[in-house]
């Protein structure tokens, strides 16, 4: 009788509902894809002209540190802006296979024709107020310069991507025209190819 009993136990047991049900819930994060695009501050960015040439003293260097999480090939654009009166301009340009960089007088602002004669290779007295050094390399990362700007193509990971320019002016972009005070263009690494 004592096994019929546990056995009739065991039967109306396994007859029974769990009373410990579970239920589970997911949790899941989406971290976008990111570029994130940085000036290092360490490189040359000013020189002095020297009185005579127009050539500087030392070379110009910038540096960009460019960090992704893409797992493809990411491009982005390095181009190079100058103030005209016609306001911020391309001051990008290629020369005879050559590619420069235009610099304005901050303070005589030049003319836009000036610029336009400076990237076409005009005399001096046609481009007042600016002068163009060359783009000597590009380096840290894989790069190509299509019309104004170069094409810089980065992968995952952190890389530096280095701009040297070189010392020696554009033949017929400087001349005693050419007023005193500091010259200027930006460079930007950006994304967009705006």
């Amino acid at each position: 009788m004592k096994k019929l009993i546990t056995l009739f136990i065991t039967m109306v047991s396994a007859l029974m509902p769990a009373f410990a049900e579970s239920a589970s819930a997911d949790f899941s994060i989406l971290l976008p894809e990111f570029v994130k695009v940085e000036s290092v501050f360490s490189p040359v960015l000013i020189a002095n002209i020297t009185d005579r040439t127009g050539n500087l003293y030392a070379p110009l260097c910038s540096k960009f540190k460019v960090i992704t999480n893409s797992s493809e090939t990411k491009k982005l654009y390095l181009k190079a802006n100058t103030v005209t009166d016609a306001g911020q301009e391309n001051a990008m340009f290629e020369q005879g296979g050559q590619v420069y960089i235009a610099f304005a007088n901050l303070a005589k602002i030049p003319k836009s024709q000036a610029l336009a004669n400076c990237k076409m290779g005009s005399l001096p007295k046609d481009s007042p107020g600016i002068v163009a050094y060359p783009v000597t390399s590009v380096t840290g990362a894989e790069n190509k310069y299509v019309r104004d700007k170069y094409e810089v193509f980065v992968k995952n990971g952190t890389s530096y991507v280095t701009v040297n320019i070189g010392s020696n002016v554009l033949k017929n972009s400087f001349a005693a025209n050419d007023s005193k005070g500091f010259y200027q263009t930006i460079l930007s690494l950006t994304e967009a190819d705006i």
